[in-house]
């Protein structure tokens, strides 16, 4: 009642701000801006639906309304599924910048960077789209109140459906992303290695970067895989766990392991909302384009008007 609000308002208020600010001028000629934005919208589309569970704990059960049931299903299936891989895709445009500069401006452009995007969505949507068709609104025998469920008969595809959204939203996207971030940390540990070059090197080093602005972001996209695969890998890993010992059919949950789930789908849903805050504490370019967007609109920063002669 009182946790899952501050998530979502946060994170709604904060990703809609950072939309405003990655499609400003000053940012949105950078490819990475486009798949920022895209988990921004996806990462929102999650916190729309933990916003109508929390309207449920209030009494209001919307999400049990015919229509709004499957639509809220699919929405969830569509945008945690688009959340992790454009944060894969991220994740690449980084590994790309810090392991094999020279590619950035080849591999990294607006026009892919849009058309992975637009793929994206495109295979998310058909994908998830059999939830549209297996989710139903049906009364409960005992209590007589409407809940949305699954249809019998789609129990086996649904279950199907379960495990391979867990290979591609959990197993593969989590692996990539460690495995890259692995092989960053390694890069950028050698980078100290530079202060031994010639000076000559050293200038040309500092050329490329200062000329290249897709360089300059590499902390911020860095610090948003991590934080990512830190508050995600928790949940995943022990969703993983609990589908495989249904599978061998061992005993239910206990209290204290649902309390422990809980406690990580908590911190899961947090990482929807802390991005704001992630690129206030990792980019300089954000912190500058929201000052002058929205600091220097107030009064205190105006110039002075220049006195009027009556």
């Amino acid at each position: 009642m009182y946790i899952l609000p501050v998530i979502v308002f946060t994170g709604l208020l904060g990703n809609a701000v950072s939309c405003c600010v990655f499609s400003g001028r000053e940012l949105r000629r950078l490819s990475s801006s486009v798949y920022v934005i895209a988990v921004l919208g996806s990462d929102s589309g999650i916190l729309i639906g933990l916003l109508f569970v929390w309207l449920e704990v209030l009494g209001y059960s919307f999400n049990h309304r015919q229509g709004i049931c499957q639509l809220l299903v699919f929405l969830t299936y569509v945008c945690s599924f688009l959340s992790v891989w454009y944060i894969v895709c991220i994740t690449v445009e980084n590994f790309i910048t810090i392991c094999y500069p020279a590619k950035v401006k080849e591999m990294c452009t607006l026009q892919r960077a849009r058309a992975v995007v637009i793929i994206m969505l495109i295979v998310a949507m058909c994908l998830y789209s059999l939830s549209l068709i297996s989710t139903e609104v049906k009364q409960h025998a005992e209590s007589k109140r409407s809940m949305c469920d699954r249809k019998p008969e789609y129990y086996v595809m649904f279950s199907v459906l379960t495990y391979v959204d867990s290979v591609i939203t959990l197993v593969i996207p989590l692996t990539v992303i460690a495995l890259m971030l692995t092989t960053m940390s390694v890069a950028i540990a050698n980078t100290f290695r530079w202060k031994k070059l010639s000076p000559s090197r050293e200038m040309s080093r500092k050329s490329f970067v200062f000329n290249c602005p897709q360089v300059r972001v590499t902390k911020m996209l860095f610090a948003l895989s991590t934080s990512f695969l830190i508050m995600n890998a928790p949940v995943h890993i022990a969703r993983l766990h609990y589908l495989v010992r249904a599978f061998s059919r061992s005993p239910g949950v206990s209290y204290n392991e649902g309390l422990l789930q809980l406690i990580l789908l908590f911190i899961s849903y947090a990482n929807c909302s802390i991005k704001f805050f992630l690129f206030l504490s990792f980019s300089k370019n954000f912190r500058k384009s929201i000052k002058k967007k929205y600091y220097c609109k107030l009064p205190k920063c105006s110039r002075p008007s220049e006195p009027t002669f009556v």
